[in-house]
This record gives C-alpha cells, structure tokens and sequence, in this order.
C-alpha cells in the first residue's frame, strides 16, 4: 500500500466519525494508530471503546492477552458466562473481545 501501510492497518472512519460527534473530546488528539479498525498484536480494547461509547451501560470484556487472568480458553468461558449473564439478567449490550493469537 501507498506510504508503507500494512492493508492491515485500518482506515480513518471511526476518528472521522467520532471526530464529528466529539470533535474537542479526548479521542481528537488520538493519533490513527490508536482508534483504528485495524488488526495486530498493538490493537484497541474495542471492548472498552464500545462501553465508553455507551456511556457505561454496555458491558464489554477482552479476553486472551496473555499473562492476563483472562487468556486460555478458562478465561474465554469464564468471560462468556459473565456476558450471558449480563445480557439475560440486567438486559444491557455485552461486548467480548476476543484476541484469537492468545486464545
């Protein structure tokens, strides 16, 4: 791709759409390789971007880093239940991010 950018690497819609909601907010100093739709080891919490969003209502967990409580496929079920139970029981959003390589 043109400048050396991975086709990995994202494009510019999320800033440019949360630019035009918050265009003053913390996320407007962010550079393009924090609030991306790109892919790789270096990638955003999109789970915590989606509770952020929601102003806390939505739950959101990522799960599969490693060295974390929630990497391994323990992690992963332990995180699921904690998402079906928010959905069924508080009926709010719940978001899992899933890094896959950790899993």
């Amino acid at each position: 791709m043109a400048g050396g950018r991975s086709a990995l690497s994202g494009v510019k819609s999320p800033k440019l759409s949360m630019l035009g909601v918050h265009p003053d907010g913390h996320g407007s100093r962010a550079t393009g390789e924090k609030l991306t739709v790109g892919f790789g080891p270096d990638c955003p919490d999109y789970a915590q971007i989606a509770v952020a969003s929601s102003a806390g209502w939505a739950w959101g967990k990522r799960v599969g880093v490693a060295g974390t409580a929630d990497s391994g496929k323990e992690g992963l079920n332990r995180v699921i239940e904690q998402g079906v139970k928010i959905v069924l029981e508080e009926r709010r959003c719940a978001v899992v991010d899933c890094v896959i390589q950790s899993i």
